[in-house]
């Protein structure tokens, strides 16, 4: 304990602000301050452990694997038609420990698209894109990047899923730019233009392999940079101090609440050199969770194989091609909409692949324009309210 409390005294304790410009100066030295919440309009609730789960802190630390195990496949793959499958084969079977890395970064794309919409759910559930008392807040923004951060990480694990170029990936990357082509006057152009000609091929595959390494994670990186320093500026997640039951104003006892002493950082009123004191509590959590999230992504990825599927073959296709897990539901959604009616046939690519995706997103995108539920209901679990 000696080194851990000297090393954070390096890292979060190297100040002690006695007015206004030394707290300025400490939040414009101190790294980590500009990620956490210090205003004096933070509450408890929003730092507990059984309000957030820290559900965004361990899909941010995906990433962070991700991104790492990422560049150290870079090293092997070569994102050419002829030769990706057997660099991705190398990778597995010769390139020391390149199992493991290809486990990793696997496992790693899987918990980020479990965890990032569990957060989402989380947000959903407990009403937090309100700002329930708080005065000065944008939480539906914040829940605007949250929607489009849950896309680019459908798009990274679809792109990351035909780069090995094998049956699974090349048929699944067929499936996704037939629907493409369903859409209607410009389906034709845009799949021409995605896929770079008239079939899967080079162009193809360069194309998934820039858009996978470069632009989606710069996206990426982009967007939860900005859904840090949004939540920041507003003050911490929406959740009211007296959460309670959520009904008529009633609440519990703080005591009750509180599941641990070490839930008690930061409170509602604190002066803030008194709340920048506490927040290394806030970090040994931090610290203590992303470990946890690696020890289990190192855990799953030791006991779970990664399959490598034959190469492609463009004249024999998989029976039955099926979309990886996290699109099975897009699969099916085109499958149960293609339909005859009266001798026409609906496009199931069009209405299924896009079309209720879309209205997906948009209902997403207005609920928080269209809650209705009192300010106090503001991070509670299941108010009635909402039900």
């Amino acid at each position: 304990m000696g080194i851990w409390n000297r090393l954070r005294s390096k890292v979060v304790l190297g100040w002690d602000p006695v007015d206004s410009l030394q707290k300025s100066d400490a939040i414009d030295r101190i790294f980590w301050l500009h990620f956490i919440p210090t205003d004096d309009e933070v509450t408890r609730e929003s730092f507990s452990i059984r309000y957030s789960l820290y559900l965004g802190t361990i899909a941010a630390v995906t990433f962070a694997v991700l991104s790492v195990t990422g560049l150290l496949q870079m090293l092997n793959y070569v994102p050419s038609v002829e030769r990706a499958y057997w660099s991705v084969k190398d990778l597995q079977f010769i390139f020391p420990f390149g199992w493991f890395i290809r486990s990793v970064h696997r496992i790693s794309a899987y918990l980020m698209i479990i965890f990032v919409f569990l957060h989402m759910s989380r947000t959903f559930y407990t009403g937090a894109f309100k700002k329930g008392s708080r005065k000065k807040t944008n939480g539906w923004i914040n829940w605007m990047i949250g929607i489009i951060l849950l896309v680019l990480t459908l798009a990274m694990a679809f792109t990351g899923y035909v780069l090995p170029w094998d049956q699974v990936g090349y048929w699944g990357a067929t499936i996704g730019t037939n629907i493409i082509k369903s859409i209607p006057i410009i389906g034709d152009w845009l799949r021409h233009f995605v896929i770079g000609g008239t079939e899967l091929g080079q162009n193809f595959l360069i194309r998934i392999y820039t858009v996978h390494v470069f632009l989606l994670p710069l996206l990426a990186v982009s967007f939860i940079s900005y859904h840090l320093w949004r939540n920041r500026r507003d003050g911490g997640m929406a959740c009211e101090e007296n959460m309670g039951n959520g009904e008529d104003g009633e609440s519990e006892d703080n005591s009750k609440r509180i599941a641990s002493d070490a839930d008690i950082h930061i409170l509602s009123g604190l002066e803030k050199d008194e709340a920048l004191r506490l927040i290394p509590m806030f970090i040994t959590r931090l610290v203590w969770i992303s470990l946890g999230t690696l020890a289990l992504t190192i855990a799953l990825a030791l006991f779970i194989n990664v399959p490598l599927n034959a190469p492609a073959n463009p004249v024999m296709a998989e029976n039955p091609a099926k979309a990886p897990w996290f699109l099975l539901w897009l699969q099916e959604l085109v499958a149960s909409t293609t339909v005859n009616v009266a001798g026409y046939r609906v496009n199931g690519g069009f209405v299924g692949g896009i079309f209720m995706p879309g209205l997906l997103l948009t209902w997403l995108a207005i609920v928080p324009f269209f809650d209705q539920s009192p300010p106090e209901a503001t991070g509670v679990w299941f108010h009635r309210s909402r039900l």
